[in-house]
C-alpha cells in the first residue's frame, strides 16, 4: 500500500490547464472526430489516489468548470465527471494505480462509463444519433482516451505528485 502526497497549488493549476486545452486546442490532436477526455483522465487519476470522496468532489467540480465552459447543458459533465470520479475511487485501495495495467483497465472502464452516460443524457437534451448508428466514434474515443492515459498519468505523476511513502 502507498501513500501520495499532492501539490495542491500544482493540481489546481494543472487542473485549469487541462479544462483551457481540452476546450480548446484538443482539435490538433484528434483522429478525424475522435479526440482523448484529458478532463476524465484527470479526474481518474486523482481519484485512484485520493479514494471515493475526494474523487466525487473533483469531478463535480471539474465537470461544473467544463459544463461553464462549453455551450451544452450544465450539469452533463457534472454528473458524468462526479460519477466517474466516484467509481474509480473507490479502487483506491483495491489496486495498485502505478500499474501499468491497471492504469489501462481503469482507463477503459471509466471512458466507457463516460462515454455510455453521455450518450444516454445528451439523447434527451441534443440531438443526437442512436447509439448504434455513432459506434465508430465512440469506440474511437474510448480507444484513444485509454491509450492517451498511459502517457498523460506519467506526466501527471512528475508534475504532481510531491512524494510517495510506501506503508507496511
Amino acid at each position: 500500500m502507498f501513500k501520495i502526497k499532492f501539490h495542491k497549488a500544482r493540481f489546481v493549476a494543472v487542473a485549469y490547464l487541462t479544462i483551457i486545452i481540452q476546450a480548446t486546442f484538443m482539435h490538433c490532436i484528434a483522429l478525424g472526430t475522435v479526440k482523448p477526455d484529458l478532463v476524465l483522465l484527470l479526474v481518474i487519476f486523482f481519484s485512484l489516489y485520493n479514494g471515493s470522496q475526494a474523487g466525487l468532489i473533483c469531478g463535480l467540480i471539474v465537470g461544473f468548470c467544463v459544463d461553464v465552459l462549453s455551450s451544452g447543458i450544465v450539469g452533463i459533465n457534472c454528473f458524468i465527471l462526479g460519477g466517474a470520479g466516484l467509481l474509480c475511487g473507490f479502487l483506491k485501495e483495491r489496486v495498485y494505480a502505478g500499474h501499468l495495467l491497471t492504469r489501462i483497465l481503469v482507463g477503459f472502464a471509466a471512458c466507457l462509463f463516460s462515454v455510455i452516460s453521455y450518450n444516454i443524457l445528451a439523447l434527451h437534451f441534443y440531438r443526437l444519433p442512436p447509439f448504434f448508428e455513432n459506434g465508430a466514434v465512440i469506440a474511437g474515443t474510448i480507444i484513444y482516451t485509454t491509450l492517451f492515459n498511459i502517457v498523460f498519468f506519467k506526466i501527471l505523476e512528475k508534475t504532481i505528485v510531491s512524494k510517495v511513502t510506501r506503508l507496511i
